[in-house]
């Protein structure tokens, strides 16, 4: 039988808006979603995202992840699975890519 899990985590990051032109920042909330028939331990997955974004908190991201949406395809990338939704919770903002959910 297949199933999702999904993992989560948060960071927080700037970036260059080219709109208002100006650095400004924002905080993140990550969902990873993976589908399996094998049993996939979900804190082994979360310890890769917190790694992952570790890497990027309190950063200033680069032009090509400065939007959700090219941060949840890099992380879909990186994370081997099949859906992420990267939102600023405070903005009630959300992009996704994928199978979520």
């Amino acid at each position: 039988m297949s199933r999702r899990i999904g993992v989560g985590w948060y960071f927080s990051a700037s970036h260059n808006d080219a709109v208002r032109r100006e650095v400004h920042g924002h905080s993140y909330e990550v969902v990873c979603w993976c589908e399996t028939d094998a049993p996939r331990d979900a804190v082994v997955l979360q310890a890769k995202l917190k790694m992952i974004l570790a890497a990027w908190d309190h950063t200033t991201m680069p032009p090509e992840l400065s939007r959700a949406e090219d941060m949840a395809a890099a992380l879909m990338h990186l994370m081997e699975c099949d859906g992420v939704t990267v939102s600023r919770p405070i903005e009630r903002l959300h992009a996704s890519v994928g199978r979520c959910g």
